[in-house]
């Protein structure tokens, strides 16, 4: 016998129903055969899971190290099955909206509430397009807000639409003590030799970074991998490294952003639903109203503000 995530849900059933009785009842198996599935699992495991009385049963210290893993693992089967999937058509009285990590999020809620106030959302963040568009496809959610970095194609599954809302460029944060920190533009050849904070990203986009670098002359040494914003922005403003921002970041403390010469990474924020979907009619006045909120934000931003002054973002379809 292996163990597998059927014993793993076992166990956190018992756990959560806490006596051998009732998760029996729950997993529609009699107590005798519960407790000999329990009994092998223990023996898998390397002791007691349970201390049992009268009361009941309580996890042993092995059983609640063991426990946090199980609920982790189980958890995240629950979610490829939830994503990989279909599911059934639900009613448009609610919203899903899956997104990575863009700074049109809080637009794209902003126009949903604007032109649907009554729709209660709920979201849910993922950093691989691949995964977003599947789950947009297996009617898991039912608007996706991605980035694609560099010049990649986004291929659609075929029941799947989109709107390239904004195409924006990568600007670089450096510490502020840096000695290119008082530059309007900095060239991405003369940070060759800086330490590199960057995400791990999903669907290539380290790839899209590499080449980005080396197509500048230099192989990038990447020493920090923080998937949020607000960790690489710390690492950034402490000066263990340089890393690629959106541009629209607001200013912090210790830290400077500023445009890339010439713009050699571009990022675009992609709006994607299902055509029969429930809110496939309100996908183009969404993603208007959310391009506008966006344009808001740019401006809040002086480097950005200026540098949109001089290039066209004007939005398109992919």
């Amino acid at each position: 016998m292996e163990l597998q995530v059927r014993h793993l849900r076992v166990i956190c059933e018992i756990a959560a129903a806490g006596s051998l009785n009732r998760a029996a009842g729950s997993l529609g198996l009699g107590q005798p055969a519960l407790s000999h599935q329990l009994r092998r699992i223990e023996q898998l495991v390397g002791g007691p899971l349970f201390d049992r009385d009268q009361n009941g049963v309580r996890p042993t210290a092995l059983g609640t190290l063991v426990l946090r893993r199980a609920k982790a693992i189980v958890s995240t089967f629950d979610e490829l099955e939830r994503d990989f999937h279909r599911q059934e058509e639900h009613a448009a009285d609610s919203c899903r909206i899956g997104w990575n990590d863009s700074a049109l999020a809080a637009p794209l809620l902003d126009a949903l509430r604007q032109v649907r106030p009554d729709v209660p959302v709920c979201t849910r963040a993922d950093a691989s397009r691949t995964r977003l568009l599947a789950q947009v496809a297996n009617r898991c959610v039912d608007l996706a807000l991605v980035m694609i970095c560099g010049p990649r194609r986004l291929p659609l599954p075929p029941t799947v639409r989109a709107l390239k809302l904004v195409c924006e460029p990568s600007f670089v944060a450096v510490a502020e003590g840096h000695p290119l920190a008082g530059r309007d533009e900095i060239a991405l050849a003369d940070l060759a030799d800086e330490n590199w904070i960057v995400s791990s990203c999903g669907d290539g986009c380290r790839v899209v970074f590499r080449e980005m670098c080396l197509a500048h002359g230099f192989d990038p040494r990447i020493t920090h991998d923080a998937d949020v914003d607000t960790a690489r922005e710390c690492l950034v403003a402490g000066g263990y490294g340089v890393g690629l921002v959106q541009p629209t970041r607001p200013a912090r403390p210790g830290l400077i952003i500023r445009p890339l010469v010439g713009a050699p990474m571009s990022v675009r924020h992609v709006l994607a639903w299902r055509e029969d979907g429930p809110f496939a009619d309100l996908a183009a006045e969404l993603g208007a109203l959310a391009v506008n909120a966006y344009r808001r934000l740019a401006e809040q931003s002086p480097d950005y503000r200026t540098w949109l002054r001089h290039n066209d973002t004007s939005p398109a379809r992919p």
